[in-house]
């Protein structure tokens, strides 16, 4: 049905004229006597067409077509006039005019000029109509396409990057991050984009927390941060949260509705596709996996460890590859049989699935060798990780049981991404470099594992006429012998210095001695210390002046004569490992210092047991 026709003419008379000649053909018409109001009739009503005088007070014929046309550039405009050379002048064909008609007005002539005016503005009006039906089916064939990829995929790293990538592009976003839900229950971080700086971003989110009721509703909603204004898309399957999409820096400086629309659309096919790809990659683990142990193959985790490599490199993370070695192995099997070998190693792989998180991967590479991935993890996370590994395998069962006949010697070393390396290769040479030192170690050279921490330092302090220390160009030095009275103060003075220098360096400081005071070197050095100090750090003694300090724990050890005899330093940290333990005698200061990253890690270790200190 056609629209409304607008009549434009100070004349009465014409105004009322044309509107009846119009209302008998069927028309609905709106009269108004000057430009400014139909203005603003045009403003509020759109018109399929509008009939004006020419000549009139204020805005005239031409004014008012040309303002019209501004507006709609497809307005159809009939020209009225008494002046016959109106009609074909170059003012009217300039302004657009459909037509000009010259009054008095015919009611044929009229008539045949707004037939064939309303004729061209319906097809105008077709073709935009189909028009924005094609783009429509255009934009939803698109749509379509792009859902249909995010369920096409099993791959669920190439996913988790291409969703906010679709989500971005149908929303104008500039900026886009995506939380997955992990084994644990927790949204986390996998993967961003875009202008967002990462740590604005939390690593995870509590889906039954604060978000808990925006979730269950499940419908994209807004929020404005301090930047912009914020798009969150829940991806939902069978009213299960699976992740939640977080987009922002809209090209537009808004989102509109349809944005939202299409959020949601995509969201729920981008669902299904992540948990069809916990699905595939939960199957693929157990065609993976070795039938002795249950430990991956090397070719799932080399695969693995690339797309980790690729995640850290894009996203600036870090992540440590471990590698442990059954050094006794082969022997094991020679003298106890293959039984009590595979034993051994069912029960090393047992224990070391207890410790690990879900996202951890362990591998079987040899026989005697296993590779463990840890991702988000820094290379002291991984130096405590060997620990625990380590004392976790002792307390197996079945390792226990064939140790009673022959020691296993495991043996574990440690990499970090981009530390140690940036590929695979790089960071197993390293582990395997750590793995040598370990095997030249004090540690397992004097068999000092099953020494208390006392015992283990009159054996490492010894006297003058002890046998020298055994030497191994492979491990880190160790010596023995007289040392300056000033180098334990020096040393406090100087860990302190390095502390301050790199405050997020992750890392664990003792030092113990007679008395704990306040004018002890690591006290003073640390007295500013920021309240982010990364590393953790104890003194150990008899309580003297010092009762708390702001980067200091002290630990009172009232009465213990062995810590009243010693002074001693043990750090172990991200970039260093050091030991000086010193005993102070009539003449000259006899020490053992090293920097054997077993021992030292070996003494924090029996410290701590000793004294029942929280470990790291």
């Amino acid at each position: 049905m056609a629209g409304p026709i607008l009549v434009v003419d100070d004349d009465l008379f014409f105004r009322q004229l044309a509107s009846d000649m119009l209302a008998r053909h069927g028309h609905r018409v709106v009269a108004v006597e000057n430009g400014t109001q139909a203005l603003e009739e045009a403003a509020r009503t759109p018109f399929d067409l509008v009939i004006t005088d020419v000549v009139m007070p204020g805005v005239d014929g031409f004014a008012l077509t040309a303002r019209l046309r501004e507006r709609d550039p497809d307005q159809e405009v009939i020209l009225v006039s008494h002046r016959l050379d109106v009609k074909g002048s170059e003012m009217a064909l300039r302004s657009g005019a459909a037509d000009c008609l010259v009054k008095p007005v015919e009611e044929t002539d009229l008539v045949l000029a707004v037939d064939r005016a309303l004729e061209r503005a319906a097809l105008r009006r077709e073709r935009a109509q189909l028009r924005d039906e094609n783009l429509e089916f255009a934009r939803f064939h698109n749509l379509h396409q792009r859902c249909l990829e995010l369920i096409s995929q099993s791959d669920l790293e190439w996913l988790q990057e291409r969703i906010i990538s679709e989500l971005s592009a149908v929303c104008d976003a500039q900026s886009a991050a995506l939380w997955v839900l992990d084994d644990r229950g927790d949204l986390v971080l996998r993967a961003y984009r875009g202008l967002l700086d990462k740590q604005f971003l939390a690593e995870k989110m509590n889906p039954e927390g604060p978000l808990a009721a925006r979730l269950k509703d499940a419908q994209p909603w807004l929020a404005r941060d301090e930047r912009s204004v914020v798009l969150y898309v829940p991806l939902m399957v069978s009213g299960e949260i699976v992740g939640l999409a977080q987009l922002s820096d809209p090209l537009a400086g808004d989102f509109r509705p349809e944005h939202s629309r299409d959020a949601r659309v995509l969201a729920d096919f981008a669902a299904v596709g992540v948990k069809n790809g916990r699905r595939m990659m939960a199957l693929q683990r157990l065609g993976l996996r070795d039938r002795e142990t249950a430990a991956y193959n090397l070719s799932y985790f080399t695969d693995y460890a690339s797309k980790e490599i690729y995640k850290a490199r894009r996203y600036g993370r870090t992540f440590s590859l471990l590698t442990f070695s059954i050094d006794n192995l082969p022997l094991v099997r020679v003298r106890q049989g293959a039984a009590d070998a595979k034993k051994a190693v069912r029960g090393i792989i047992r224990a070391l699935s207890k410790i690990i998180r879900d996202s951890d991967v362990i591998a079987k590479a040899s026989d005697q060798e296993f590779y463990l991935l840890l991702p988000e993890t820094d290379f002291f996370g991984a130096m405590m990780f060997v620990r625990r590994a380590v004392a976790a395998v002792r307390e197996e069962p079945e390792v226990q049981d064939v140790e009673t006949r022959l020691p296993l010697a495991l043996v574990g070393g440690a990499s970090t991404f981009p530390k140690d390396g940036e590929d695979f290769d790089e960071l197993v040479h390293r582990c395997r470099r750590r793995m040598d030192e370990r095997r030249a170690s004090l540690q397992r050279r004097l068999m000092l594992d099953g020494l208390p921490f006392w015992d283990e330092v009159d054996l490492l302090l010894g006297t003058p006429n002890s046998p020298k220390l055994p030497l191994d160009d492979r491990a880190e030095p160790s010596r023995r012998g007289k040392v300056a009275d000033v180098l334990f103060d020096e040393l406090q003075a100087e860990i302190a210095r390095e502390l301050m220098r790199d405050p997020g360096s992750r890392g664990l400081l003792y030092v113990g001695g007679p008395e704990i005071r306040s004018d002890l070197p690591i006290a003073s050095g640390l007295e500013s210390a920021p309240p982010d100090l990364s590393s953790r750090i104890y003194l150990l003694g008899r309580r003297v002046d010092l009762e708390s300090h702001p980067a200091l724990t002290p630990v009172f050890l009232e009465g213990d004569e062995r810590v009243s005899r010693h002074e001693f330093i043990l750090w172990l940290s991200e970039s260093a490992a050091y030991a000086l333990i010193q005993r102070r005698g009539r003449g000259a200061t006899w020490g053992f210092h090293t920097s054997d990253t077993a021992v030292v890690d070996g003494l924090i270790s029996k410290l701590q047991a000793e004294y029942d200190l929280q470990p790291y």
